[in-house]
């Protein structure tokens, strides 16, 4: 619900309404809530309860430049690695992912990038590497849904397509590793476009 957008940045958690609504108990909700607060999703605030964690502009922009820095680093460490089924495997996720685009079922696409993120990740074979992206997965997730909105993100997806498979079957780890960071970049100048058009909104309605 958090990542999906249901519930918003800031938001307070009612604990007895989503209780309620997921059909579980108050034992398992508070793990959940743990698990969240863990991956940077919720705040505990005591005395006050739980709430969506509503990140600054600054702070979205460090978790993108630190995405860059592992998903690179990923990137050199398994082309080398790749045979040419990983790279027809990688193929047919991003095929996918640019069909679901054009059908315009954002949900899809995002499970098939998601896929392919971590299908390179895997295949870097460093587990410090696979772990600290899977600690960054779920706030990667919310804004991954926020730049799905992009009107031309579709076809902007196919050209990357091309020219990731291409480096990929080339084994070229210097231009996969550029396209992999000017990909995340691409998101990255989505996502703030899309926090400083909503600040305006809110201070908008603020002001009136």
């Amino acid at each position: 619900m958090i990542v999906s957008g249901e519930l918003e940045p800031g938001a307070a958690l009612d604990e007895r309404a989503l209780i309620a609504k997921l059909s579980v108990s108050r034992t398992p909700f508070r793990e959940a809530i743990g698990t969240l607060e863990k991956a940077g999703l919720v705040e505990i605030k005591p005395y006050r309860g739980f709430f969506v964690r509503a990140l600054s502009r600054k702070q979205v922009e460090d978790l993108y430049e630190l995405r860059k820095t592992l998903e690179c680093f990923a990137v050199r460490l398994a082309v080398p690695r790749m045979t040419d089924a990983d790279v027809d495997r990688f193929e047919t996720v991003l095929d996918r992912a640019v069909t679901a685009l054009r059908q315009g079922d954002m949900a899809a696409y995002a499970e098939h990038d998601r896929s392919f993120h971590e299908g390179v990740a895997t295949l870097a074979d460093n587990h410090a590497l696979v772990e600290a992206l899977e600690r960054l997965a779920l706030q990667i997730q919310v804004f991954r849904v926020m730049a799905n909105r992009s009107a031309d993100l579709a076809e902007r997806a196919a050209l990357e397509r091309d020219r990731i498979l291409a480096a990929f079957r080339n084994r070229d780890v210097e231009y996969a590793s550029a396209l992999m960071r000017e990909h995340i970049a691409d998101v990255q100048q989505v996502v703030m476009a899309a926090l400083a058009a909503n600040e305006m909104s809110r201070e908008g309605m603020t002001g009136a």
